[in-house]
């Protein structure tokens, strides 16, 4: 499944190496996970005297629960992109093995049998009321 990603790049020109490069970026991502449904990445050159020649890059993954947002700063394009991608993938990182071991803790405290159902479990709480 591909997802879709938005570029907004504010009249600059980047090369298709870089487009390229973006999309198996989002491919890497994505690969094995199902979390992933969208991304929006932003390049935009900073104004001002001190900032002449400097660019942001920010990459948002519309990512469940939350969003992921990675931007940094950079006199390169390229180099804009490529670190805002970094800061993305280490909050992804993080966040997948946030639900993981939310995940692991879930199945640890379940007194229930991993099959039962929402029904069946109400029904062995009905049974074990009438037993007692």
């Amino acid at each position: 499944m591909a997802i879709n990603v938005e570029l907004h790049l504010d009249h600059l020109q980047v090369s298709q190496d870089t487009l390229t490069w973006i999309d198996d970026k989002i491919s890497q991502f994505e690969k094995g996970h199902h979390d992933i449904t969208g991304a929006h990445l932003s390049v935009k050159p900073l104004s001002g005297k001190p900032t002449v020649n400097r660019y942001l890059a920010t990459l948002v993954l519309y990512h469940k629960p939350e969003n992921i947002a990675g931007s940094f700063k950079s006199g390169s394009i390229p180099e804009a992109i490529q670190t805002a991608f970094s800061a993305a993938e280490r909050q992804l990182r993080k966040a997948r093995s946030a639900v993981k071991d939310r995940r692991k803790r879930a199945v640890g405290n379940n007194l229930l049998p991993d099959t039962a159902e929402a029904g069946d479990a109400a029904d062995l709480a009905a049974d074990m009321d009438l037993e007692d």
